[in-house]
C-alpha cells in the first residue's frame, strides 16, 4: 500500500507546491507550450506566487495536495466557475491539477479529482467544468475517464507570445435531478 493522503494545502507548503508546478508543466507540456515559455518559469516566482496564494486566505479558492511518502508530490486548485458570473453558486471549476510526473498514471490525480468533486458537491454545485489545451491528450482521457464530456466551449490562452486552443469539459456532481434513476424506474414500471 503507498502512503498517501490528501489535505488542505497551506503557506508552508509554497515550495513544494512550487517545485510540483514546475515539474509538471516542464513535463505535461513539452511540445504543446512554447520552449522559450517553459524555460523561463522560474521556481523561486512560483514559490512566491503560491505564497501569496495560500497567505491570502481566498475564500472562493481550494488548494489540496497530494502527500505522497510525507512529500507533496502533486496539487488540485478549484473554486467557484470564473467565465460566466450567472453561474455562481451553481457550478465550480477545476482550476488546476497536477502531479509530479514520476506519480502519474498511479490513480493519484483521480483521488484528487475526486476529493474536489466531492468538496465542490458539499459546497451545494451541480456542475464542474475544466478547461484543458486542445492538443494534451493525456489530460483529456484523465478528465473523460472521470466521467467529464466536452461541451462545446472553447477559447485561445496566451503563453508568451503565442495562444494556444484550450477545450471546455464539464460533468453534474450535484444533480438537482437525478434522471438515471428516473430511467431505471421508467423499465421496471
Amino acid at each position: 500500500m503507498v502512503d498517501v493522503r490528501v489535505r488542505t494545502a497551506d503557506s508552508a507548503d509554497a515550495d513544494a507546491l512550487a517545485a510540483v508546478h514546475l515539474e509538471s508543466w516542464r513535463w505535461a507540456y513539452r511540445g504543446l507550450l512554447p520552449d522559450r515559455y517553459l524555460r523561463h518559469m522560474r521556481q523561486d516566482d512560483l514559490a512566491a506566487k503560491w505564497w501569496r496564494r495560500l497567505s491570502a486566505g481566498a475564500l472562493d479558492e481550494a488548494v489540496l495536495v497530494l502527500e505522497h511518502e510525507d512529500e507533496v508530490g502533486g496539487f488540485v486548485s478549484f473554486g467557484p466557475r470564473v467565465d460566466d458570473p450567472s453561474w455562481l453558486g451553481y457550478a465550480g471549476e477545476i482550476y488546476m491539477l497536477y502531479l509530479a510526473p514520476s506519480l502519474v498514471g498511479r490513480g493519484l490525480g483521480q483521488r484528487l479529482l475526486e476529493c474536489a468533486f466531492e468538496d465542490l458537491a458539499r459546497a451545494r454545485c451541480h456542475w464542474v467544468v475544466v478547461w484543458v489545451l486542445a492538443k494534451n491528450e493525456p489530460a483529456r482521457r484523465f478528465y473523460e475517464r472521470a466521467g467529464m464530456r466536452l461541451d462545446g466551449a472553447r477559447r485561445w490562452d496566451p503563453f508568451g507570445d503565442r495562444a494556444v486552443p484550450v477545450v471546455r469539459y464539464a460533468k453534474a456532481i450535484n444533480p438537482v435531478f437525478d434522471f438515471d434513476a428516473l430511467r431505471a424506474r421508467s423499465r421496471i414500471g
